[in-house]
């Protein structure tokens, strides 16, 4: 997702995309610079010179340097408190990651929210719905089960989902008021399964521990979206 942003945003403004965890290098593509250092003042000033050289296609990822050859390591999380905001209108982070699964309860020291991010964006795929809840359905179900009371086998209802997503120990938990909170549903791939989407969107929307007014789902894959305002 964040990647699919990335792009899209950086036709009209230069973006960065930067995590407060850590990422794998994503695929190379075209107009795609990757800036990497654990001095902060030199990896500013690469950033504002890389920007200020480039003319069209302005995607920058800004990390510290690798910890692994497959990882990049976070920044801090006042990363975006250091750089010229008139330059760099648009910084996307990660902030945490579940394995390219569809649900996670996070442990302890996760997520890394960004201090003064505006958007806090928590993803579910519709696919892990009216499936039987365990290891195979969300991610540290080892966590999960014992520590909020959830039995292995229970079917994943929109209101299960929604409950694990917003669980106020769960992604979401650093939230601030400063931040919008805007969940997206990915994997609703065709019109059939948007009637289980709207499902789950209301079930976001009617959350009893975030503010949540607006709620956004589609396919990644399929470039399909919708959305539900309150």
């Amino acid at each position: 997702m964040i990647l699919r942003l990335l792009e899209e945003y950086s036709a009209t403004v230069p973006v960065i995309y930067t995590t407060t965890t850590r990422i794998h290098p994503p695929h190379p593509f075209e107009g795609l610079v990757i800036i990497s250092s654990d001095n902060e003042t030199y990896l500013e000033q690469l950033l504002e010179r890389a920007v200020l050289s480039w003319s069209s296609g302005r995607r920058f990822v800004a990390t510290h340097l690798s910890s692994s050859p497959d990882l990049l390591r976070g920044v801090p999380l006042g990363f975006a408190d250091r750089l010229d905001r008139v330059l760099f209108p648009l910084i996307l982070n990660e902030a945490d990651g579940a394995r390219s699964m569809s649900l996670k309860i996070p442990r302890e020291g996760e997520p890394v929210l960004m201090a003064s991010a505006n958007y806090l964006v928590p993803v579910i795929g519709l696919d892990c719905l009216n499936q039987p809840l365990g290891p195979k359905t969300l991610f540290r179900w080892e966590l999960a089960s014992g520590r909020y009371q959830l039995s292995g086998g229970q079917i994943l209802t929109p209101d299960l989902a929604a409950s694990i997503l917003f669980h106020p120990q769960g992604v979401c938990k650093d939230w601030k008021p400063s931040m919008r909170m805007i969940p997206f549903i990915n994997k609703a791939d065709t019109e059939s399964d948007d009637p289980l989407a709207l499902s789950l969107a209301l079930a976001l929307l009617h959350n009893g521990d975030f503010p949540v007014d607006r709620v956004v789902w589609g396919s990644l894959h399929n470039g399909r979206v919708a959305s539900l305002t309150a």
